[in-house]
């Protein structure tokens, strides 16, 4: 057994530090294309300290302010939103996030708009980028996948939730019991008006959902009892993202 047991720790330690977060970062170009703007025909791109931040999109590495390097390219969604899903490793939870999208290359980044509300509504903040002063949003990242989801140049989603970047739209998130028999309940903080909650096997169907006006403080209870044991995945979602996770039916 004393064989065993550093053995078992070492699977344990290993395991933690291959662990990854996915962070889906999604940009809404619709105001941006109103102000008489075109995009790019390289698309809409993503910047920021990535790479000391070990960042991969795709299975590629990512580069420290280079937008131009094809893992930093954004997939066009429906209603002008375009998407990159960044994949972190675990020992960088909680560390700084600095970046910003971009339309093609430099010289066509958020923060140039005299209409910019990165300083004005203080969600970002000025940085060193390539010797040069840039504003750019900030996020720490999270233990959890998450979704963010922004005006291009705005603080806020297009769809104007007022919730800016620096406050969280759901926060203080405890899902218990986990593992559950019969009954589990969600219970978490938000600034949004109005949340879904939804429960997916493994095979992406929606088994189980609730949408619902919010307080400051909520509590719902799901109950468990019509589905079959095993893993599913819920999603906690608030105007434009999306807070993920999994949970084991017994």
């Amino acid at each position: 057994m004393k064989k065993i047991v550093p053995f078992l720790t070492a699977l344990f330690v290993c395991s933690m530090l291959t662990a990854q977060v996915a962070v889906t970062f999604q940009v809404d170009v619709t105001n941006y294309i109103a102000g008489g703007n075109t995009i790019d025909a390289s698309g809409m791109r993503i910047a920021g300290n990535f790479s000391g931040r070990q960042g991969t999109a795709a299975g590629s590495p990512m580069p420290d302010w280079s937008p131009s390097v094809p893992s930093c390219s954004m997939t066009a969604q429906a209603n002008n939103v375009w998407q990159c899903v960044v994949t972190f490793p675990n020992n960088v939870i909680g560390q700084q996030l600095q970046y910003i999208f971009v339309n093609g290359n430099f010289g066509a980044q958020e923060g140039l708009s005299p209409n910019n509300e990165f300083v004005s509504e203080g969600c970002g903040m000025i940085a060193s980028v390539q010797g040069a002063p840039f504003t750019v949003r900030t996020l720490n990242i999270p233990q959890i996948a998450t979704t963010k989801l922004f005006c291009f140049d705005s603080c806020y989603s297009c769809a104007g939730s007022g919730v800016g970047i620096n406050e969280i739209n759901v926060s203080d998130l405890n899902v218990s019991p986990n593992p559950s028999a019969d009954n589990v309940t969600f219970s978490f903080a938000t600034n949004a008006s109005q949340v879904e909650i939804a429960l997916y096997d493994l095979m992406g169907k929606k088994v189980s959902s609730r949408a619902f006006e919010t307080t400051a403080l909520n509590v719902v209870d799901f109950s468990l009892a019509h589905l079959q044991a095993g893993t599913y995945v819920y999603k906690v979602t608030a105007a434009g993202n999306v807070v993920t996770g999994k949970l084991l039916k017994k």
